[in-house]
This record gives structure tokens, C-alpha cells and sequence, in this order.
């Protein structure tokens, strides 16, 4: 899940959800990832909400997800800052566009009202385009001089400690489906390896993982061979591919829950259905 930043005490209104967020021990930074180069309404409005938040609110979200007992930081907060990356935004763009459109230059100026303006590229840097930040500190240091990355970023799944059933749906699909398109046997998997598999740093309840591949075997990802023995096969792969797009649409246990989604096409019908129902 994203982190949540909310306040509405003392007549507040802010519900601030950046796709992640970095802290060093002083400062919050929310973040939100953007592919492509185009600055809509809706990025300006996110990062709005982002500015809103608060050192207290910052705070007590810190507080809430434990970083005192889970990390060496005591969750002090002394500045937040905001920050949009764009995948596709370099300075030529920003230059040319900016001669050429007075919509882009006001959009620009909204946004960078609110947050400091990243782009990155692969093998180069994440720099700053745009903005400013409100305070010093290590990682507004680091942004502003200029991260290198690498031009082919290591292929890594992180998975959070829940583990919950969407999370593992997709580490498994990741990790032993899609090794399926190289395989034409197929590729077979157990409920005890994919549990060593994480192990140690991960401990995967038996009930979730259970779960995970009747949801699997439902959208025709994967086919039971065995007493808890799974395939993936070539002909899988079209639902394999779509997974993560699947359980961000609807959680695992409501899938299972609903008597008439018991198969794939079902699955993706089921907005349709709920909004004719509604209507």
C-alpha cells in the first residue's frame, strides 16, 4: 500500500499519497513517480496535497509505521519536501516547450510551487530540472548535485514484511511464471519452495500462500498438478503478464469471495457488472 499522509485536525484537510517516501533521520521527502513528460492537472493537485503536510504530520505517519523500533532513526523530523520525477522531462524539452506554449509555462509554475521537479534517464543522473527545496539537509544535497544511475537497473522484487496475498501473487507470477516462456515443458513449483524461497528474511503463512494459488489457478495463471504442485505454462502467459494489473483492481480474498467471478474474463468484467448493478 502507499504511504497515507492525513490530517484533518484544527480545520486541516490533507490527505497527501506520494508513491514513496524517503527519510534520513531529519528529512521527509514525499515523493511521485511520473512516466512520459506531460504536466497534468492531476500532478499539480497531488503535489499540492504533498505540500500541505506538516513536521507534525510527517511525524506521527513516521510514528505509525514504526521507523523507531524498525530502523536506527528516532523519527525527529526537522523538514519535508516534495519532489516529482519525470521519466521523459529533460532541460531541452523544458526550453523548447517553453517558447512554444504559455500552457506549459503556467502548469510549470503551478508545479514547481508545490515541488521540486526530478527527471531521470538511465546511465545518466536523477537531477533537479526545477524549484526549490525549502531546506539543507543530506538528501535535498544529493538530489541537487545528482544521483548516477545505472544504465541496466538490477531485475529486484521487494516485497513488504506483511506479505500480503497481492504482494505474493506477484512475486510468484514474477519469479516462476514468467520463466515459463523459456521453458516448453512449462515450469512446476511447490507451496514448500516458494516458502524457503523467502525465507528467512520473509516468513509466508501457509493460509496466504494457499490463497495466492487458488486465486492463480482461477485466472487461469497456473494449473494444480499435484498435491499443492503448480505449472506455469507458455499458455499461461497472457494472464501471468496481467496479474499485478489484476490484484490492484481487487484484492485476493474479495475475488475468491464472489461467486461469480470464477474465471479470468469474469474477473475483468466485474466493474462493468458493478456498475450496471449500480446504475
Amino acid at each position: 500500500m502507499f504511504p497515507v499522509f492525513e490530517d484533518t485536525s484544527e480545520g486541516r484537510d490533507i490527505e497527501a499519497e506520494p508513491d514513496m517516501v524517503l527519510y534520513d533521520g531529519s528529512t521527509c521527502m514525499l515523493c511521485e513517480i511520473k512516466s512520459g513528460h506531460h504536466i497534468n492537472e492531476r500532478d499539480i493537485a497531488q503535489m499540492a496535497e504533498c505540500d500541505k503536510v506538516a513536521i507534525e504530520t510527517a511525524e506521527a505517519e513516521l510514528k505509525n509505521a514504526q521507523v523507531q523500533e524498525k530502523t536506527e532513526y528516532d523519527g525527529t523530523v526537522t523538514a519535508v519536501e516534495s519532489v516529482i520525477v519525470y521519466q521523459d522531462l529533460d532541460e531541452d524539452y523544458i526550453a523548447e516547450t517553453r517558447q512554444e506554449s504559455d500552457d506549459f509555462c503556467d502548469a510549470l509554475d503551478r508545479l514547481t510551487d508545490h515541488a521540486v521537479l526530478l527527471t531521470q534517464d538511465y546511465g545518466g543522473d536523477l537531477r533537479v530540472l526545477a524549484g526549490e527545496f525549502a531546506a539543507e539537509g543530506a538528501l535535498q544535497s544529493a538530489l541537487s548535485a545528482g544521483v548516477s544511475l545505472p544504465e541496466n537497473p538490477p531485475d529486484k522484487i521487494m516485497l513488504t514484511e506483511g506479505m500480503e496475498p497481492e504482494i505474493l501473487a506477484i512475486a510468484v507470477t514474477d519469479i516462476w511464471g514468467e520463466q515459463a516462456l523459456d521453458h516448453d515443458g512449462g515450469v512446476e513449483v511447490t507451496r514448500e519452495q516458494v516458502r524457503d524461497f523467502f525465507a528467512p528474511q520473509h516468513n509466508v503463512n501457509p493460509g496466504d500462500l494457499g490463497l495466492v494459488f487458488e486465486f492463480l489457478q482461477d485466472v487461469g495463471a497456473c494449473e494444480e498438478v499435484d498435491t499443492h504442485r503448480y505449472e506455469f505454462r507458455r499458455e499461461h502467459m497472457s494472464t501471468i503478464l496481467r496479474v499485478e494489473e489484476l490484484v490492484m483492481e481487487q484484492r485476493v480474498e474479495d475475488y475468491l469471495r464472489a461467486d461469480d467471478q470464477a474465471t479470468f474474463e469474469a474477473f475483468g468484467d466485474s466493474d462493468a457488472s458493478d456498475t450496471t448493478q449500480g446504475e
